[in-house]
């Protein structure tokens, strides 16, 4: 059956799949459309799930942990839940916290907590800064560059490997499948599927082969070695359980504020009145980063299973049954947020849920949104008039979890070399 979007659908209720490459084309306008016909859609796709398009209801479905899921095990262990991704990855390891319910959940979280707290990020400022010049430098003299391959995938990657204290000698063998594996296919078999699996299995390698790293000689001051550490009842976390988080931290941390950025370069490129505002009154810049936030969220979509019957907005769920949380659609509902198809860099009370909301709120927040401000304050001093060369740059084809740009050629006035890279 030909997934469909529900602009162009003879019976949208029976075919949307987030997916498609129908959907890819607007999902603006599918959102919207759903919001139109109540803010609910049912749809058979990926063995069935319901859209939650409206503000109001992501909220509300988000915060009630007690009834929906996010795990991949239904509380209980007499049902499978599917995590976080619809449709279920099964060749993917599980999403650590954000694929975790309470109690398991709170344990987990106290852990993370002071690693990626404001204070601890703020610390790590330096870092980010010098990762990002360091890029920068390297192809400064030359007039043009590649923003997504040469800014926005690697100070994202080398960035999250140097918090983890991983090496970033190859970070590109990192960022470029953890880029691609959010738009690619994931039919079993196809080419493209074998190739991510096999960059993967290299990943997996590194991670593991840390962990052990980490049990011969452990480091002060490390968080792999934290997370391992005895606390005189035992390890803090077994090795699986290290994997996952590691993984995820990756994974979260990576592609997400990659995506974040290249919209908001493209966005610049195109609104040359934003950018010279920005250039003009660089204190803008944290507002904006809300207003992008909002306007293009990154992350498009999360799942969540019910637990039990339970009921948003007088619709019935039963146990088993999949939510699509429609993140994008709520960010631009227009019952919360005044005008929200109109970009407005000084938006206020902006409420937006890009970082997820209740207990499953991003935690990497803090550390997304500090590399942000970082790279645009040094891409606006920088290379203050960067063109975008829009006809190639595409997006992503798939959409139905992240919103980003697959390339983004750019050309701009050549300036000189500030650092010496040791990448």
């Amino acid at each position: 059956m030909t997934s469909m979007s529900i602009s162009e659908s003879d019976d949208p209720l029976q075919h949307f799949d987030h997916h498609s490459e129908e959907h890819a084309q607007d999902p603006v306008g599918d959102f919207r459309a759903i919001r139109e016909r109540g803010g609910f859609l049912r749809s058979d796709s990926h063995g069935g799930f319901t859209t939650l398009a409206r503000y109001e209801d992501v909220v509300s479905v988000a915060k009630n942990h007690g009834q929906f899921s996010n795990a991949n095990e239904l509380p209980g262990g007499d049902g499978f839940g599917g995590g976080v991704t619809l449709p279920h990855n099964p060749s993917a390891p599980r999403m650590s916290l954000a694929e975790m319910d309470p109690p398991e959940w709170h344990r987990i979280r106290r852990l993370l907590s002071s690693s990626l707290s404001n204070d601890a990020v703020k610390r790590f400022a330096p870092q980010i800064l010098r990762v990002v010049n360091e890029l920068i430098d390297r192809f400064i003299e030359s007039g043009r560059c590649d923003l997504v391959f040469d800014i926005c995938s690697p100070v994202p990657a080398i960035v999250t490997l140097e918090y983890l204290g991983l090496p970033t000698a190859e970070w590109e063998r990192w960022a470029v499948p953890i880029h691609t594996s959010v738009y690619t296919s994931r039919v079993p078999g196809s080419p493209d599927f074998v190739k991510l699996n096999e960059s993967f299995e290299w990943i997996f390698e590194q991670i593991r082969e840390a962990i052990a790293d980490r049990h011969r000689s452990p480091r002060p001051n490390d968080l792999i070695t934290d997370f391992i550490r005895d606390d005189g009842d035992g390890p803090v976390m077994d090795d699986d359980l290290a994997f996952e988080t590691v993984y995820t931290m990756l994974a979260a941390g990576v592609d997400t504020t990659t995506t974040l950025l290249s919209t908001t370069l493209f966005h610049l490129s195109e609104n040359p009145h934003h950018r010279a505002e920005l250039i003009e009154n660089p204190s803008l810049l944290d507002t904006a980063a809300d207003e992008f936030l909002r306007f293009y969220s990154p992350v498009q979509t999360t799942a969540r299973t019910a637990i039990e019957d339970a009921e948003v907005s007088n619709e019935t769920f039963h146990r088993g049954d999949r939510i699509l949380l429609a993140w994008a659609s709520a960010n631009r509902d227009e019952h919360r947020f005044p005008e929200p198809d109109e970009f407005k860099l000084d938006r206020e009370s902006n409420r937006h849920l890009s970082f997820g909301h209740g207990i499953h709120r991003c935690i990497g927040a803090p550390l997304a949104r500090q590399e942000f401000i970082i790279v645009m304050s040094e891409i606006l001093r920088r290379l203050p008039d960067f063109v975008v060369d829009q006809a190639q740059s595409p997006m992503y084809p798939d959409v139905g979890l992240m919103l980003g740009y697959q390339r983004m050629p750019a050309t701009f006035t050549p300036g000189v070399v500030e650092t010496r890279s040791n990448h």
